[in-house]
């Protein structure tokens, strides 16, 4: 069974590809400013929130057209 991506899914798994960098680039920039900064909190947490909503919901549209263009194709296995 091979499955159906679209023009509109595809450009999702690019999108959460960059999306997932940035948020492990923040990720890492986050470890190093509580190693200097211990009691600070992390001045782009804000950001780190943001991009985390961001790709959830780019997650969810994705799943979403998935089973719009595959779901046919589980009933007939």
């Amino acid at each position: 069974m091979s499955e159906s991506i679209t023009k509109e899914m595809e450009q999702i798994r690019m999108m959460i590809v960059q999306t997932v960098a940035k948020r492990e680039a923040l990720k890492k920039e986050m470890t190093e400013w509580y190693i200097r900064f211990p009691s600070n909190k992390f001045a782009k947490l804000k950001d780190l929130i943001i991009t985390d909503n961001v790709l959830s919901e780019l997650d969810l549209n994705y799943k979403r057209l998935w089973d719009l263009n595959n779901a046919h194709k589980e009933i007939n296995v």
